[in-house]
């Protein structure tokens, strides 16, 4: 409170921690409501997002003022505290606005095409922006609200993608996404604090959701991990509103597989693959089992990569000392080509 009155600085409107905890959902809920501005993104305290994108906006406006979504590259960025080891990070080096389809974008986000251990989907409100009228659209179809399940960013994605038809892409690095010491996504991997996140998740939202999710023939819990979560929140989504795409269940199971070699030590990957391996045994009465064969890789050996592969530049987290994901950015930005050479494919 102090801090934000001693700034004096009439943008921010600040919104004081009430007299008691609020979950994410409602707190994420508040925060969208009490925005003033014409379009809304949503970051963490441990990102950063180019204000430069107010001027990506307007540009893409006055080429096209239906346009509902607007998404970016993203690049990720671990704060020196969640960092253990040297590391790099990709960024694509492409510098152009350019559209997606409807139909690539449920491919990606329900049918979890192109998924890492998480659907590849760049449009939503978390580091990427709506207009208002998106927002008060969506309000309107679902419930009333913006968001509702816990995984609130995956939630608002499920609903904008299934409503919405116009979408700009600046593929182009315009946020980071920053993972500190305290982030739930830093847990992964590690076995004590991905139980302390999962009690915190349930002391906070209870077990409804997840009751309902089990109800509906997904038995994966909390405690599966990053894509069983965001596949939970599909469940939810699709049975909340009579939702239906089919062919997604081959690239879910590559993607938890492929979350299992995130973590490091072995006890704790033995524990989370045994609890996943029962999960793919109860569903659907084991179909997709076969496809589960998690591999155990551990802290790896070896240089880290560093140089251009793949149209993407990959550098150390460390270069030109930088602390924080502003000062990350700024190195980005003296690599990066110029915003004004940026090629407008719309």
């Amino acid at each position: 409170d102090g801090f934000v009155a001693a700034l004096g600085d009439a943008r921010i409107h600040y919104l004081p921690s009430p007299d008691r905890p609020l979950s994410m959902a409602d707190n994420w809920e508040r925060t969208v409501r009490a925005a003033a501005g014409d379009w809304v993104t949503v970051i963490g305290d441990d990102d950063y997002v180019d204000p430069d994108i107010a001027d990506r906006i307007m540009e893409i406006e006055s080429r096209d003022d239906a346009v509902e979504a607007i998404g970016w590259n993203r690049v990720p960025f671990q704060w020196s505290s969640a960092r253990s080891e040297e590391k790099s990070t990709p960024f694509s080096l492409a510098n152009r606005i350019m559209r997606h389809t409807k139909d690539q974008l449920e491919r990606r986000l329900f049918g979890w095409a192109t998924a890492t251990y998480m659907p590849q989907c760049p449009y939503g409100i978390y580091h990427g922006t709506v207009p208002r009228r998106t927002l008060d659209r969506i309000a309107s179809t679902f419930s009333g609200r913006f968001f509702e399940h816990p995984t609130v960013d995956y939630d608002f994605m499920h609903k904008l993608v299934s409503s919405s038809d116009n979408y700009a892409y600046i593929n182009r690095p315009m946020s980071i996404l920053g993972v500190a010491s305290s982030s739930n996504s830093a847990a992964v991997g590690d076995s004590a604090r991905v139980k302390r996140a999962v009690d915190a998740h349930r002391q906070e939202n209870g077990d409804a959701f997840e009751q309902a999710t089990l109800a509906a023939g997904f038995p994966f819990r909390a405690e599966s991990g990053v894509a069983g979560n965001i596949m939970a929140a599909q469940v939810w989504f699709k049975q909340r509103y009579g939702c239906t795409y089919d062919g997604w269940q081959e690239n879910f199971a590559r993607a938890v597989t492929l979350e299992c070699s995130l973590w490091k030590e072995r006890d704790g990957f033995e524990h989370h693959v045994a609890g996943i391996d029962a999960a793919f045994r109860e569903w659907e009465d084991g179909r997709y089992l076969p496809l589960f064969r998690p591999r155990f890789v551990g802290h790896l050996d070896g240089p880290t990569f560093w140089g251009v592969h793949d149209n993407h530049l990959y550098v150390n987290q460390d270069v030109a000392g930088s602390q924080t994901p502003r000062a990350f950015y700024r190195v980005l930005q003296d690599i990066l080509p110029a915003l004004r050479d940026m090629e407008v494919l719309l």
